[in-house]
């Protein structure tokens, strides 16, 4: 009779437990984009977040590749927003951003303008921790720089 109480004990303690999910990092595959040009420059805004400008800076030192003998390129983001709401049950984060990209050669007389908007979001709902939904607002910050990527490719 004991041994019962006792594997019915467990079974109650084991059904009881609180499982801990993970929310992993997204690191999405960026592409190589390259310009026919000599030179290339990025400009950023002042306000954007320490971890996107450091992702925009990757990204346009790794991925944007220049083999040209003549011109500049001069990528430029601004307009960086990051709105943070509740949904039911949960949290939602919406970034978006604007981007400028000038390419130029002057001895063509060439000139090229390209404008975008790129945005992204994230949710979690339920009951999570601070540390989780900062996982979110990452993630959601990597997603935006590879939509960034895609389509600044799409567009030239």
């Amino acid at each position: 009779m004991k041994k019962i109480y006792v594997v019915l004990f467990a079974f109650i303690i084991s059904n009881c437990a609180d499982v801990a999910l993970s929310i992993d990092k997204n690191n999405p595959v960026l592409e190589i984009i390259s310009f026919d040009v000599v030179e290339k420059k990025i400009l950023l805004e002042e306000n954007l977040p320490d971890r996107v400008h450091s992702l925009l800076n990757k990204w346009f030192e790794n991925k944007i590749k220049i083999n040209g003998f003549d011109g500049e390129m001069i990528f430029t983001v601004y307009d960086y927003k990051q709105e943070i709401s509740k949904i039911s049950d949960g949290k939602r984060v919406d970034i978006s951003m604007k981007f400028q990209f000038l390419l130029k050669k002057p001895s063509l007389s060439y000139r090229k303008l390209v404008e975008g908007e790129v945005s992204s979001f994230g949710t979690l709902s339920g009951t999570f921790s601070l540390s989780e939904f900062d996982v979110i607002i990452q993630n959601t910050q990597s997603d935006l720089i590879y939509r960034l990527g895609r389509d600044l490719k799409a567009k030239i």
